[in-house]
């Protein structure tokens, strides 16, 4: 149950409830079919990951994994890639908390509630897994709980119920489809900010160590999970464009706002407002907690400041927590400086290395099984399907999405930044070989 909370809280954020508006602006009525396409990517990435960790359940997951396989310098990338991500991700989550506060505190810098959320959720995660997952428990749930009621109301107006003053139906989406939208050129757009959306997968392979005999949890509980996310993520893409009325879209509004508003629910715009504020809180709080085990797998093989490595009574790294708190407090504060565009870069830069890795996952997966195969066969508890086709199918469709992400422009700047990073990281490398 507790795997099953943290990886709820850490999928479910600012993707949908936020990013969503980006996506319909790209996408256009094709992004219900984003979602899904997007959902199918990380329940493929799920599954090869769950194969890999349930054979061998070490803290560090798929990055011990390349290591083995592609050597210690792609293992070293690896790692601190997805730190970063999930240092860019919570970012993310934290500026989307900050722009819902500013609906009720509008004079208020977004940078000061940036600073002040980043500074509490690094105190919360010092507690363990149990302890996270109480707290993550409630956020979960309300978060869950929107999504559902909402797509409750969204087939009850588009099948022609009155529902406040929302007159539109499923007749707009029909004849914007016929119209053909956007096109695929629109899907594919828009498919960085999905793999965002989607992003917080990681975790699964994170918590394996720290659950207990994962070979009989973890594959029932991540079908649950993946299976719930993707359809609650493409219902309501979907009914959020079958019911929005033209031009009523604001990138820099949630979708959510805007309907529960037209939907005429008392007080809705104050409500809906501290739901998908605890919705960020709860992904933000999951992301700092599968950085903060990264950092300190990168620790235990000395690629990592020594000091992360160093864990408290209860098991949680510490020191790992800290500094991920501390880069993520220095993230933020760029929204000082790009307070209207640091959302949409941090996503983008995000969601550039998010899909570097699953690249990798999907490679490694392929030689990591055949390794199992020949060494320990009797590891293999768990398979993921159709192997290896489905794993290089996999790694061609990110590809290929990542060959569409300049079709949407203003996510360039974000790419460019991921891509420097990536740079950095691998160049790195040799400074640590080096020192060693």
């Amino acid at each position: 149950m507790d795997f099953i909370v943290m990886a709820l809280g850490n999928i479910i954020g600012s993707g949908i409830f936020l990013a969503s508006s980006l996506v319909i602006s790209v996408a256009g009525v094709w992004t219900p079919a984003a979602y899904l396409l997007g959902g199918l990517i990380m329940m493929m990435e799920v599954a090869f990951i769950i194969e890999m960790s349930v054979a061998n359940p070490v803290a560090g997951s798929f990055r011990v994994y390349a290591r083995e396989i592609f050597g210690d310098w792609w293992g070293y990338v690896i790692g601190w890639m997805f730190w970063t991500s999930g240092v860019l991700g919570m970012a993310s989550e934290v500026t989307a908390c900050a722009i819902f506060m500013q609906l009720w505190l509008h004079h208020v810098p977004l940078w000061i509630f940036s600073l002040t959320f980043s500074i509490l959720i690094t105190m919360i995660n010092l507690n363990d897994l149990k302890g996270l997952s109480k707290i993550e428990t409630g956020l979960s749930f309300i978060k869950v709980a929107t999504l559902v009621v909402f797509i409750v109301i969204g087939f009850a107006v588009a099948f022609g119920v009155k529902v406040g003053n929302a007159t539109e139906s499923l007749a707009q989406f029909y004849s914007a489809a016929s119209g053909g939208g956007k096109g695929i050129t629109g899907l594919l757009a828009s498919m960085l900010l999905i793999l965002f959306a989607y992003t917080g997968t990681g975790i699964i392979g994170m918590a394996v160590n720290e659950t207990e005999k994962p070979e009989r949890v973890i594959p029932g509980a991540a079908k649950i999970i993946t299976i719930s996310v993707v359809l609650l993520y493409t219902l309501a893409a979907f009914f959020i464009v079958a019911i929005m009325p033209p031009g009523a879209l604001d990138t820099k509004t949630s979708p959510f706002v805007t309907l529960f508003t037209i939907f005429r629910i008392p007080f809705a715009p104050d409500i809906v407002n501290f739901i998908l504020l605890t919705a960020s809180l709860s992904a933000l709080n999951s992301q700092v907690y599968s950085a903060s085990r990264m950092l300190f797998s990168l620790a235990e093989d000395h690629e990592a400041p020594r000091l992360t490595a160093r864990k408290n009574k209860k098991g949680v790294p510490v020191a790992a927590v800290w500094l991920s708190g501390i880069v993520l407090m220095g993230v933020v504060l760029l929204s000082y400086l790009l307070p209207k565009t640091i959302f949409i870069y941090t996503v983008s830069a995000s969601g550039f290395l998010a899909m570097v890795n699953w690249m990798s996952v999907s490679v490694t997966h392929v030689f990591y099984r055949r390794k199992i195969e020949k060494t320990a066969p009797e590891k293999l508890k768990y398979k993921a399907p159709w192997y290896p086709y489905l794993s290089w199918f996999c790694f061609a469709l990110i590809l290929v999405i990542f060959l569409s992400s300049p079709l949407y422009p203003d996510q360039l700047p974000g790419l460019y930044s991921g891509g420097g990073i990536l740079l950095v990281i691998a160049l790195s490398y040799l400074l640590i070989k080096k020192k060693k």
